[in-house]
Order: C-alpha cells, then structure tokens, then sequence
C-alpha cells in the first residue's frame, strides 16, 4: 500500500470517528429537547384542563364535563385521558391511537421515548371535586427526530464527502515532492535522467531532493563517461588516428564477417604512391593533411550502400562493397580516381597523382586469403598497365550469378506460392532460458539454395523489402497465432529500406494491434545504422512496436562508430553484439572494446546478445564480459 493511501485511509478514519462523535451528540441533543419539550406540553395542557374543567364539575355538570375534554383532546397526541370524580359517577375515559406517519416501525422500536403520565386534582376552593390524568403519546416526538435525523444525515454526509474530497487533494498536493522524488528514482533505477527536481516548498524535502539531484547528476555523468570511454577504446582498436576511417583490424574484421555471410559484391584497395611521396619529401605533417583531405573526399563521394572504407598503411587504402553488381563497378572505380585526381599536387592540373586502383568482384564462396590474393593481382595488373588507372577482377566461377530484377522475381514467385522456407535458431543465457527463436530465411529453386544475404540487398536497392518484410511478418504472426498457448518467441529481422517506408509502419503497428497475445511473443531486429541514420522513421516504428506490446532489439551493435547515445533515447529490449567484435577474442584490445560497449548496454539494463558461439570457451570468456544471451552452434546442439 502507498503511503498516499495509508495517510488518506488513516485522516479519513479520524474524520469519520469526529463526525460519528459529532452526530451522534447532536442526535441525543435533539432528543433530549423533544422530551423536554413534550413534557412542558403535558403539565401545560392538564393546567389547562383543570381551569375548563372546574365551573362544571362543581355544578356536576357530567356532559359538560365530557364535552371539554372531548374538544380539548381529539385530534391531540395525548393516547389516554382519564377524569375520575370523588363521588360515585363513573370515570370518564378517552383513548387515542395514534400511529406515527411518515416514520419506519423499526425506529418506533428504538423506544428512544417512553410515555408521559401526570395527573392533577382539580378542586374548589377546600373541595376536590376530581382527578385529571394524561397520557401523552410519543409519535410526534419520533416524527420530529425522525425528520431532524434526515436533516442531519444529508448535512453529515454532505460534510463528509467534501472532507474526503477535501482530505485526499490536501494530501496529494502535500505528497507532491515526494511522489516526485520517486518518479526520479524509478528513472534512474531505469538509467533514465531527466531534468533536475524542483525545490519543494516542503522544508524538510528540500535536502533530499538536493540530495537526490545531486547523485542523478553524478550517475549521468558516470554513464557517459562510460559511454565515451567505450567509444574511445573502439576508436583506438579499429580508427585509424590520422584518416578517422577504420584501420587494418576493422577492414580484416568486416572482410571475414562479409566473407562468412557469402562475400558476394566487390573489395578494392587504393595504392596511394604520391602520398608516400610526400610524408618522404615533405615530412609527416603533409603527409597526414594530404591523408586527411583524401579520406574527407572519399567519404563524400562514395555513396554505395554498405560501403566500408579503412586505410591500411601511410599510402594504402581499402574497400568493401557488400552486394555490389557488375555494372556499378566501373562507376565506383571512377568516383575512387576522381577523389585522387582532385589531390593533384601539381599546380598546372596536367600531371595526376600518382595512384592505383585493384577491384575485385566476388560471386562465389572465398576465405579472406584468396580474396586478398585477387585483390593484389588487380592492384599489379593496374601498375603494370599504365594506360588505365585501374584494373578490375571478377572471381566468378560456375555458379548461378543473377541481377537485381531476376532476384526479385525469383522472392516474388517464392511468396506467390508459399516457398519460402524457414529455420529458427535459439538465443539462450548460459542457464538455457530462452530469449528468442530468430527467424532465417531461404528460397530453393531448381536444386539450387538461396539465403536471404543473396536476394535481400537486391531487394533493398530495388525499394521493395518492405513486401517480403511484411510477407514474412505475416507468415510468423500468423504461426504465432495458431500455437495460442505456445511460449515461443520469434525475432524477425527487418530492413533498413523497409523502416524508411511509412506505409510499412502503418501496417506492422494495425498488425499487431488484431492480436496483443500475439504481438508480445515477438521481436524485430532493427539494423543499428537505423538508429543513427533515420531515427525518425526508427522512432515511429519503435513507438508502434512497443505499444501493440511486442518489442525490438538492435541488430549488428556496435558496427557504426558514431555514438553510443541511441541507446539511452530508444531503450531497445536487447542488442545483438555486431561479428567485429566476437571472432577474435583473443585480440587484448579487441576484448577491451567488447567488455565496454557490453557495458555500456548492460548498465542500461539491455541484454546483450553474442551471435555465431561455436565453443564453450567462447561462451565462458563472453559471459565474463557483460554477455548475457548467446547464439550459435554451441546453443543449438
């Protein structure tokens, strides 16, 4: 119980027992009076009586007699009336029945009044002549008291409730500071900060809000400098200092991770010889502005999607291009030499820098050797062939290669006839408790395997993920709703394209708003670029999800090295760690950064997800470093 209602509860008791002790002494009050009164009416009627009654009963006039007190009392509230004469006549006796109205025959029984008897000799000068006596009749005293109880019920009661009203808005406004003061603690429990609390008025809360302020400031400050740290720790690891792109360690890392997925689109790597040049020449300063400026050029003018660039050396420089087709090859190498021909140093604009380009375009499953191996071949055949800036090699071997359109067409007849088949993977803590089952795509045609990583990138370039994004929304929710009493959780994947589309929105948030039994046994994996990149569109989707009662995750955490704060804004339910960060466990500051930015998460209360865990070691070492939830080889054997 909450002390708002504990000291509502407890004043509302002291009201009570005042207005009970209150009503209860006016009622008594009032009945008192009405006895006082009907006693004063008795000894002044039998007054009166004996005053009428003596000219005739000293002429023992019996009939005038009877006729006195027949006028005198019919119609009274006196139940008896009774003249006895001294001399031998017969007694005069008048009863009245009288029945109160308007009053309930169990408050008559209450006998909260008894009957008033008096008598009165009535007498003639010495001479008694006779005596008078009168009963009186309490029904109008329990009328008037009945009446006045009504009055005084409706005034208490009217009292009461504007005491209650009265009692609950003083108290409120007077618990005010201090439900405040826990709403800020619930935040912060939750790592949740907000403004500073306002000075109450209340003097003795004054310190503990202080107080309070104080220490939300401090844990703010603790968790951004945690943030930061991580973000330098990534920095250090895999940021080259002076291009501000990724290093060696980031460029392998994302090599192996796009080769381990299919490796399919292109690599190249930029031989930058008029730099070396320079840092020998003209000293290191040059040289680091020229890398600089060419690094500021490069990531302006490559806008394929995905693309991830890093320098490797002082003069080399190296690309990946996740899902890039033959026919952007050439525009992409053109954009690569333009960047370099706008670093000429010659001031004439005659003479290029000198500088070379390998590519290579891969359609076939490759390790990270032979790819390397490909690349320095172009990179030779582009230095031996001065006629062309650069030299483009395909590793296409006998497999299937298709374009964009005939992906499309193969996903759509797929979903026309219901082809797509599915497979589940379990994501488990280290007890074997269940996170979710994440859903993984695939399409066979022809004997032939095609994974979502070969069909969906064609699909997004085509702005059209978001019909297969609903189709396979469609297919889980609707198997979700068939196992009504199943404990499942499914986690779906979703396509940064899809999330860009409003229309996409609007239909996951109706979807799931039919059937909230259904919508809180599923999760959507939202790529981390969405987080940075549209976080509008992001933030709507996440407001939908979340209030249809399903909830989200963030999907390859930690592979955009811009902030660490979408985290604190959008509060996903868990984040999936990216690969960079858990192929290589035995790299000192590659385990650094994992254990900060784990942390980091982790001290949000988000649970953080290890993908592609072969091994028991890799799960021990993982657990060790803020990893709550794992997925792989090792959970589902």
């Amino acid at each position: 119980m909450t002390l708002y209602k504990q000291i509502v509860m407890g004043m509302i008791a002291l009201f009570i027992l005042l207005i009970s002790s209150v009503f209860i002494i006016q009622f008594n009050t009032t009945r008192s009076n009405l006895e006082q009164q009907q006693s004063s009416e008795v000894s002044n009627t039998i007054n009166t009586v004996g005053l009428a009654l003596a000219p005739y009963l000293e002429d023992k006039d019996t009939i005038a007699a009877e006729s006195v007190i027949n006028a005198l009392f019919d119609g009274s509230t006196y139940s008896l009336v009774k003249l006895t004469f001294f001399d031998e006549r017969p007694a005069i006796v008048r009863t009245y029945p009288i029945t109160p109205n308007g009053v309930p025959k169990w408050f008559t029984h209450l006998n909260l009044f008894k009957p008033i008897s008096e008598s009165r000799v009535v007498t003639s000068g010495w001479m008694q002549l006779a005596e008078v006596e009168i009963t009186s009749h309490p029904g109008e005293a329990y009328r008037q008291l009945w009446n006045a109880l009504i009055r005084l019920s409706i005034v208490f009661g009217c009292v009461f409730l504007v005491g209650l009203v009265a009692i609950a808005l003083i108290i409120r406004h007077s618990l005010q500071p201090l439900h405040a003061i826990v709403i800020k603690m619930e935040q912060v429990a939750r790592s949740q900060f907000g403004k500073p609390l306002p000075k109450p008025v209340t003097k003795d809360l004054v310190h503990v809000v202080d107080g309070i302020n104080r220490m939300s400031s401090q844990v703010e400050k603790s968790f951004m400098a945690q943030a930061r740290e991580a973000q330098q720790l990534r920095d250090r690891a895999y940021i080259d200092a002076v291009s501000k792109l990724g290093n060696r360690s980031y460029y392998m890392n994302q090599l192996e991770s796009w080769l381990s997925e299919g490796g399919y689109g292109a690599v190249a790597m930029l031989q930058a010889t008029f730099i070396e040049e320079i840092y020998d020449t003209q000293g290191y300063a040059d040289g680091d502005a020229q890398v600089k400026a060419l690094a500021e050029h490069l990531k302006l003018s490559i806008h394929a999607p995905g693309t991830n660039i890093a320098r490797l050396s002082n003069s080399e420089f190296a690309f990946l291009f996740p899902h890039t087709e033959d026919d952007e090859i050439q525009s992409i190498a053109e954009d690569i030499m333009n960047c370099v021909s706008d670093m000429t140093p010659d001031p004439t604009g005659l003479v290029s820098p000198e500088a070379y380009l390998g590519l290579v375009l891969n359609k076939s499953k490759k390790t990270t050797t032979e790819i390397l191996s490909l690349l320095d071949n172009a990179l030779a055949s582009a230095k031996a062939d001065r006629a062309k800036p650069y030299c483009y090699i395909s590793s296409e071997d006998n497999q299937i290669v298709m374009g964009k359109q005939q992906w499309k067409a193969l996903v759509d007849e797929a979903m026309k006839n219901d082809a797509v088949n599915f497979r589940f993977q379990s994501a488990c803590d280290k007890d074997g408790k269940e996170l979710h089952k994440e859903v993984f795509s695939s399409i066979e045609k022809e004997g032939h395997r095609y994974s979502a990583i070969q069909y969906l990138f064609a699909l997004e370039q085509l702005h059209v993920s978001h019909i297969f994004d609903q189709y396979v929304i469609q297919q889980m929710f609707d198997k979700l709703a068939q196992d009504e009493h199943g404990e499942d959780t499914l986690a779906i994947n979703i396509s940064a394209s899809s999330i860009s589309e409003p229309s996409f929105i609007r239909w996951v948030s109706q979807l799931l708003t039919q059937n909230p039994s259904v919508a809180r046994r599923l999760h959507f994996e939202i790529p981390e670029a969405c987080f940075i990149d549209i976080a509008s569109y992001t933030a709507l989707l996440c407001h939908g999800i979340r209030e249809a009662g399903a909830d989200f995750g963030v999907d390859h955490y930690g592979r955009h090295f811009q902030t660490l704060d979408y985290l604190n804004e959008f509060r996903p339910r868990y984040v999936k760690l990216d690969y960079l960060f858990t192929h290589n466990l035995k790299d000192e500051k590659q385990t650094y950064t994992l254990a900060s930015i784990s942390r980091a998460a982790h001290n949000l209360d988000i649970v953080t997800v290890a993908s592609r865990i072969e091994t028991q070691e890799q799960l021990d070492f993982l657990a060790e470093h803020f990893i709550d939830v794992f997925q792989g080889f090792i959970v589902d054997k």
